[in-house]
Order: C-alpha cells, then structure tokens, then sequence
C-alpha cells in the first residue's frame, strides 16, 4: 500500500520551552537549530512507527482488491473520523464507494468491507492525536526530546560507516535508545 501525508495542523508536535529544558539549553541563540532538530524527531518518529503526532489527511492506494479488511497504513485514527473510500477504474479514474464498509477507529485502524469492490482502492482519511503538542502522549513528547538531544549532542559527528554517527546502513546519527523504547509501545509488529 502506497501512501501519502497532507498536515492539517500547523503546530508543531512539540514545545520548544520544554525540549530547551530538556536539553539544559537556557539560551536562545540557537532556537532555530534545536526548531529544527525537535522537527526532524518528529518526523523520525512518525516514519518509524507510521503514527501521524498531529492531524493529517492519508491518502492510501492499494494495488490491487485487498480483501474484506484493510489495515490502513497511519494511526492513530479517531472514533468518526473523516474517511472516504474510491474504487480506482482501470483508466485512472475513481468511484466513490460511500456504503459496504466501515471503519475500526484506534492505533492501528482497520477498514471491515461487507461487499466487495474487486478492484484497487484509494482511501483518504484523517489521522492523528489533534492539533498541537498538548493532545500528544507525555512519553511521545519525551521521545521527541530524547531524539532532539541526541542530535544536538553528535552535531559534526563523522556519520560515515566507521566513524560514531553509525546509524542503520551507515546512514548518520541512529534513533536514541529512549526514543526506541518508546516507539516500540507505537509501532506495528511486522510479519
């Protein structure tokens, strides 16, 4: 399943005053640079555990007719919630498919079909926890400023193969141990 994010919420997933606390930084010469570090762990986070922190349009693709139950790829999805359901033509084009299913709200949403379309879908709904940082779980909020004191630390760090930024397949600097220990409460077992 393919699939693409549109934020809705013009926040960020985070505040500022307490990253800077967290980091022990009093100044404020470098707001830009820690803004910035706290969004890059925002979005870490969400690519890891294909959780949306705020609110956001999805807009999913099957490939071909999945079957009775989708998993739809970002949560968390809110009790009615927006959804909308296309059968993809084989010319591109889309048919709305506005009955003949419906929506298992949570973590890890699910769409239940009670007839079946045959055909590739695309569906468009909203995910996430609200609009700003104060509707996000406090151990969220913490592994957003773990992440972002682990890339304070090793700025300029050589994140070549052997130097000590290693991160997955020599990538640059790796999700800090908080930061996976609390996404692993978040993200989907994979089979």
């Amino acid at each position: 399943m393919n699939y693409n994010r549109t934020p809705i919420a013009m926040a960020d997933a985070f505040s500022l005053v307490a990253v800077k606390d967290y980091l022990r930084v009093t100044h404020s010469f470098e707001d830009g640079v820690i803004t910035g570090l706290a969004r890059t762990a925002a979005a870490e986070i969400e690519g890891y555990c294909d959780l949306a922190l705020l609110s956001q349009t999805i807009t999913a693709t099957t490939d071909q007719w999945p079957g009775c139950i989708i998993a739809l790829p970002v949560g968390p999805v809110q009790d009615g919630a927006t959804v909308s359901v296309d059968v993809i033509e084989a010319d591109g084009t889309t048919t709305p498919v506005p009955s003949g299913w419906w929506l298992e709200a949570g973590r890890y949403p699910r769409l239940h079909f009670t007839t079946t379309p045959g055909a590739p879908l695309r569906v468009t709904y909203v995910a996430g926890y609200g609009d700003d940082h104060t509707t996000l779980p406090i151990d969220l909020l913490h592994a957003i400023a773990a992440q972002a004191v682990r890339s304070y630390s090793m700025r300029g760090d050589d994140p070549s193969p052997h130097g000590p930024g290693v991160g997955r397949g020599g990538s640059g600097i790796t999700l800090a141990p908080q930061t996976i220990r609390i996404c692993s409460r978040y993200r989907k077992v994979r089979v």
